[in-house]
């Protein structure tokens, strides 16, 4: 049985950790339809479009303006930007509360905050990650999708928090990881969460860092042909080469963290948690 722990590190973009990963945030309130294209227009300036009116509103949008925000926000390790997401997701369900993608994105929101808040704030950590769950499980049973029951894997394997609670935590994430790998068994994200559990998870349960590295570098290989139809999820290219160079530095590979942390730079050039967190951690920055 695998035995997925929760992710440690603390970046400066939305915690992975993770991945994430992936990269900092704050839980706000919520509101119904009307009220939605007031925040799409001001809260978090990603403007709905001219004309569109409330009566109009595409939930498809409202997904793809989640992506795209939780995105910006975890590789600029925008705290604010993640906190205006996570309203924005919780007006979004509460306005289509049957929209599959809307559920996978209010769920990844509240990852991604409980990824931040996990060495801060465990008690918070954990309630967000229970309602990510619910909010993943629910996503699963409108349309399943990959990442839906990879996150839902990684949710679970976070609030492992000792032998009790790894017993069952780490049979339910097992086999939502393994249903995300039927579903996407070519799917990046889904072998890159499956390498952030690998690289926290003892090699005696089957993980360890040459594990996870096999799992990283294939996912970089899938990635180079991933091009997913919006809104779905796209995320996990740069954060991928973030946790191959965690990979090599854990190994002892200060070059190959290095060349890994550049290669996510070119991808993301903002990308807060390598920049400021990851390669100051190697020492002497950027190669010139």
């Amino acid at each position: 049985m695998s035995c997925p722990c929760k992710p440690t590190h603390v970046t400066p973009r939305l915690m992975p950790a993770a991945p994430v990963p992936r990269s900092p945030a704050m839980l706000r309130a919520f509101v119904l339809l009307p009220a939605l294209v007031v925040l799409l227009s001001s809260t978090y300036q990603l403007g709905a479009p001219r004309g569109l009116a409330a009566q109009t509103l595409d939930p498809v949008e409202l997904a793809e303006r989640l992506r795209t925000g939780l995105d910006e926000a975890s590789v600029a390790g925008d705290d604010d930007a993640l906190g205006h997401t996570v309203i924005l997701a919780r007006r979004a369900v509460t306005a289509f509360p049957d929209h599959a993608l809307l559920n996978h994105y209010m769920g990844y929101a509240l990852y991604l905050l409980a990824q931040r808040t996990m060495e801060t704030d465990m008690r918070a950590a954990h309630a967000s990650l229970e309602e990510a769950e619910s909010f993943l499980e629910r996503s699963i049973e409108l349309q399943p999708i990959a990442e839906s029951h990879a996150l839902l894997s990684s949710a679970l394997g976070m609030r492992i928090d000792g032998a009790a609670s790894a017993m069952s935590l780490g049979m339910r994430s097992g086999a939502a990881m393994g249903r995300a790998k039927a579903l996407g068994p070519d799917n990046p994200r889904v072998r890159l969460l499956e390498g952030i559990s690998a690289f926290h998870t003892p090699s005696m349960f089957g993980g360890g860092h040459e594990a996870a590295l096999e799992h990283f570098l294939a996912a970089i290989e899938l990635f180079a042909e991933d091009a997913p139809k919006p809104p779905l999820p796209a995320w996990g290219h740069a954060e991928a080469y973030a946790w191959l160079g965690q990979t090599h530095a854990a190994l002892g590979r200060s070059d190959e963290a290095r060349a890994a942390y550049e290669r996510a730079l070119e991808l993301e050039p903002g990308y807060v948690w390598v920049r400021e967190a990851l390669l100051p951690q190697l020492g002497g920055g950027l190669t010139p």
